[in-house]
C-alpha cells in the first residue's frame, strides 16, 4: 500500500494535465485582476550562472511584455549544497561551456571573483532594486566583476548608486526568504506563475510559455537555448577511446541520459564503461524535499522534450537500489551488452513504468526483459562485492572534481548532467579527427 500511495503522489506531481490546469488557472487569475506577466529573477553576483542569466533576463524584457522583479539572494543553504568546495569551480567551468555554446559573455577566470568587488556589486544592485534599473545593474556589475574591472564597477556605482551594507543585507534576506518560500534553492533562477527556470538552458521553456500566452513583443520565434538533442547522427572512429558513464539508479536524469549516452558511444566507436555509484542520499549527501520536487518537475519537461515516458515512478530509494546494483554488477560480469540491457530496463521500469524493484516480482520482470536469467540474478543479490565497486567509482568521480550523477568522462572532458552530452560528443569528435588524419596519411 505504501508503494502504491507513493506512485500516486509522483504521478500527480508530474502530471501534464495537472500542470496545464494550473497554468490555465494562473492565467485566468492574472487576466481577472488585470495584472502583468510578472517574472521574478533571483541574482547573486558571485554565482557564474547569474553572469549568463542577467543579460538573458534583460533581453527577455525586450522580447516579451513582462514585468521583471530582481531579487538579491544568498548562496544555497547547506542542506541543498552537498559539496560546497567543488561547486564553485564546477559552476564556473560549466557556465563557460554554456557561454561558448550560446555565444554569451562569460569566460572562466580560473578562480572565484574578488570578494570585495562581489560585495560592491551587491550594494550597487541593492541601490537599483527600487527604481526599475536592477537588471541593468546586475548585468553591468556582472561584467565588471568577472573581468575584475574596478573601473567598470565604479562606473556602475556612478550610474546606479550604491546602497549601504545594512540595506544590502536586508534586501538579500528578503530575496532569499522569497526564493525559499516559492520553493527553490539557487540563484540564477527565474520564477513565473508557479514554475521555475534555472539556468540559461532552461530559459527556452519560459519563452515558449510566454509566447503561447501572447506576450511576445515581436513576431520572431523565441530564441532557443535548449541543449542539443544529439540528432545530427554525426559519427566517427574513436577506436580505443573510453566513455565513462557514472549512473545512479535513483537519478531521473540518469534515465533521461542513458540511452543517448550508449548511442553516442556506439556512433563514435568508443567503449562505454558503466561506473555505477550509490545515490547521493544513500551517500549521506542531502536531497531535501524542495530540491527533489524541482528536479522531478524539471525531469518531466526534459523527458517531454526528449520524447521519453516519465512520471509513473516507483522510487528505488534504499533496498530497491541496492538490489538493482547487485544485479547490475552481475549483469556487467556477463558482458557489456548484458550490463547495458539491465541498466536500461531498470531505469525505465522505476521512472516510467512504476515497477517495484524492491519486490522479487518487480525485479524479476526487469531482469528477464533484459535477457538475463532470474535464478542467477536472484543468487547475485547475496553478493555484496558491488559495494566496493561503487565506492571505487565514487572516488574516481571525485577525482574528476564531480560528485553528482549522471556524469560522463572521455579524453579531456568531464561533465555532469544529461543536458551536457553535447560536450561529450564534441570531445569524441575531437578525438576522432587525429585518427582520421592518420588514416589519410
Amino acid at each position: 500500500m505504501r508503494v502504491w500511495l507513493r506512485r500516486q503522489v509522483y504521478r500527480a506531481l508530474t502530471s501534464t494535465d495537472r500542470r496545464e490546469r494550473r497554468r490555465k488557472r494562473a492565467e485566468a487569475k492574472r487576466q481577472r485582476l488585470g495584472e502583468p506577466h510578472h517574472v521574478h529573477y533571483f541574482h547573486r553576483p558571485a554565482d557564474p550562472v547569474c553572469a549568463l542569466m542577467a543579460p538573458l533576463a534583460a533581453a527577455l524584457c525586450d522580447r516579451f511584455d513582462i514585468e521583471l522583479t530582481v531579487h538579491l539572494a544568498a548562496p544555497p543553504a547547506a542542506d541543498v549544497n552537498p559539496d560546497p568546495d567543488r561547486l564553485p569551480g564546477h559552476a564556473r567551468r560549466d557556465s563557460a561551456a554554456l557561454a561558448g555554446q550560446y555565444d554569451l559573455p562569460f569566460i572562466d577566470p580560473g578562480h572565484e571573483p574578488d570578494a570585495e568587488l562581489a560585495a560592491r556589486a551587491a550594494r550597487i544592485i541593492a541601490s537599483a532594486l527600487g527604481n526599475g534599473d536592477a537588471i541593468q545593474a546586475a548585468t553591468a556589475t556582472g561584467e565588471a566583476l568577472w573581468r575584475r574591472d574596478e573601473a567598470g564597477m565604479t562606473a556602475a556605482a556612478a550610474g546606479f548608486g550604491e546602497a549601504g551594507e545594512k540595506v544590502t543585507v536586508q534586501a538579500t534576506e528578503r530575496g532569499t526568504a522569497l526564493r525559499d518560500q516559492l520553493g527553490h534553492f539557487q540563484s540564477g533562477t527565474l520564477y513565473y506563475a508557479g514554475e521555475w527556470y534555472w539556468g540559461a538552458d532552461r530559459l527556452h521553456y519560459l519563452e515558449t510559455r510566454l509566447a503561447e500566452l501572447g506576450a511576445s513583443r515581436t513576431s520572431e520565434a523565441p530564441a532557443s537555448l535548449a541543449p542539443p538533442l544529439l540528432e545530427s547522427q554525426a559519427s566517427g572512429d574513436c577506436d580505443g577511446a573510453v566513455l565513462d558513464i557514472y549512473p545512479s539508479l535513483r537519478s531521473p536524469y540518469t534515465y533521461l541520459a542513458i540511452e543517448r549516452a550508449f548511442a553516442l558511444a556506439d556512433r563514435w566507436n568508443a567503449r562505454a564503461e558503466i561506473r555505477f555509484v550509490l545515490p547521493m542520499v544513500m551517500r549521506s549527501l542531502p536531497v531535501p524535499r524542495r530540491k527533489g520536487v524541482y528536479f522531478m518537475l524539471d525531469a518531466k519537461r526534459e523527458a517531454e522534450r526528449l520524447g521519453l515516458p516519465f512520471g509513473d515512478v516507483c522510487d528505488p530509494l534504499g533496498r530497491p537500489t541496492e538490489r538493482g546494483l547487485a544485479v547490475l554488477h552481475h549483469a556487467m560480469q556477463q558482458g557489456e551488452a548484458e550490463g547495458r540491457a539491465f541498466l536500461l530496463s531498470f531505469l525505465r521500469g522505476v521512472w516510467a513504468e512504476g515497477i517495484d524493484a524492491g519486490s522479487d516480482r518487480g525485479l524479476r520482470r526487469l531482469v528477464e526483459r533484459a535477457g538475463l536469467e532470474w535464478g542467477a540474478a536472484k543468487a547475485a543479490l547475496e553478493d555484496e562485492s558491488w559495494r566496493e565497486v561503487a565506492e571505487a567509482n565514487r572516488e574516481r568521480l571525485l577525482g574528476l572534481d564531480l560528485w553528482g550523477v549522471p556524469s560522463f568522462h572521455t579524453g579531456e572532458v568531464a561533465v555532469w548532467g544529461q543536458d551536457r552530452l553535447w560536450q561529450i560528443e564534441d570531445e569524441l569528435s575531437r578525438q576522432a579527427v587525429p585518427r582520421a588524419m592518420e588514416l589519410r596519411q
